[in-house]
């Protein structure tokens, strides 16, 4: 009776397969929701882009042919494609911030 009690006592304090299993399927349930979630968001910030005039884009740091490469179906992040290009530019022409006294 004494050998059962060590054993017991340390399966209780782990969790169950079923409770491993239940909490990755729930990791995985909220992982698609927040790229369903971010997909949404790409879709509309491209559409609000597209609606934008070259001059608009321009003060951005965008280009058209940015918006149209962000557009491209893929697994790719578009805001983040688009963030990237615009910070290299920024890079390129030595924007960075104020210039010292």
């Amino acid at each position: 009776m004494d050998q059962c009690l060590p054993e017991t006592a340390h399966a209780a304090g782990r969790p169950s397969w079923l409770a491993r299993s239940v909490r990755a399927i729930a990791e995985a349930a909220a992982e698609v929701r927040a790229g369903l979630s971010r997909a949404a968001m790409n879709r509309r910030v491209l559409h609000r882009l597209s609606t934008l005039s070259e001059r608009e884009l321009k003060d951005i740091g965008l280009t058209p042919q940015d918006v149209a490469d962000a557009a491209v179906p893929g697994r790719h992040d578009a805001i983040d494609l688009l963030v990237r290009r615009r910070d290299s530019r920024r890079r390129t022409r030595g924007v960075g911030g104020w210039p010292s006294a």
